[in-house]
């Protein structure tokens, strides 16, 4: 249990550090000012937040950094997710047992009341370093909400296949039109060390990054997504099944970039 004696006292913290701790949260804290949460050095830490809790403590975090918690399985659950409207940074290191950031939602018992999407509104930096467990990032319909990112970095997970996978809700849509999904500030994606990944998005999504600054991909020898900078500096991201590609489509689509990477090469591009 997080040091219960100090009470009233956590009303006004803003800032918390955790560190060899067994136990964490289970309500009953009032940390409704709190703004950043580091969990680290905690090898024994299964579940950082049991729900039921108070939501309204958490309003507020803005940064949120773990590392080092060896038998976490998932960072927060559906309802923590769903209450975190301010979180800009996510930072996760070396949490060797971790299969999601997000636990999903059917693997928590339900109230039955009707499921908000999970949306990070404000989250403009994630970082995820040594995770060997983890297989994606997050689900498409979280990175739908996605519109303040600015940096992602993702080094040296070593089972990740995909950043963002099919969302459950979205897999028995249309799948012949081009889904085009536009992040506007993001400036920022290094995918290095990354053996087993396949691809950035699930087919026939094509992310643009207008503001793209960096892109460095290294070391991802299986990964099917096509990057691209075209003329006017908009970086893009584009993953198709070689099935259904129109030699046409593709044809105009790369005359229409100004630098087109191999599939499957490492790629270094600063603006």
């Amino acid at each position: 249990m997080v040091v219960p004696k100090l009470g009233q006292k956590l009303s006004n913290m803003e800032y918390l550090t955790i560190i060899n701790f067994e136990e964490l949260f289970d309500g009953g804290y009032n940390l409704s000012s709190l703004k950043e949460l580091i969990l680290g050095d905690l090898p024994e830490l299964r579940v950082a937040w049991k729900d039921p809790i108070q939501l309204v403590n958490f309003q507020g975090l803005t940064k949120l950094y773990v590392f080092r918690c060896g038998r976490l399985r998932y960072i927060l659950s559906p309802t923590i997710a769903r209450n975190l409207p301010q979180l800009s940074c996510l930072k996760i290191h070396e949490c060797e047992e971790l299969e999601q950031i997000i636990e999903k939602d059917g693997q928590t018992t339900s109230q039955g009341h009707n499921l908000q999407p999970i949306c990070l509104p404000n989250l403009t930096e994630i970082e995820i370093y040594k995770c060997e467990n983890l297989k994606s990032l997050f689900p498409m319909s979280v990175a739908h909400g996605l519109s303040k990112l600015q940096k992602l970095i993702v080094l040296y997970v070593s089972k990740l296949e995909q950043v963002f996978e099919q969302s459950g809700d979205e897999a028995n849509g249309s799948e012949e039109k081009e889904k085009v999904i536009q992040l506007p500030q993001f400036g920022t994606l290094r995918l290095e060390g990354l053996p087993n990944l396949v691809s950035f998005s699930p087919e026939g999504y094509h992310f643009v990054f207008p503001s793209v600054r960096i892109f460095l991909v290294i070391g991802c020898p299986n990964i099917t997504t096509s990057f691209s900078v075209d003329s006017e500096q908009s970086g893009h991201a584009k993953t198709e099944a070689i099935r259904s590609i129109d030699e046409n489509i593709v044809e105009a689509f790369t005359r229409a970039q100004q630098k087109t990477w191999p599939i499957g090469s490492n790629i270094g591009w600063l603006r």
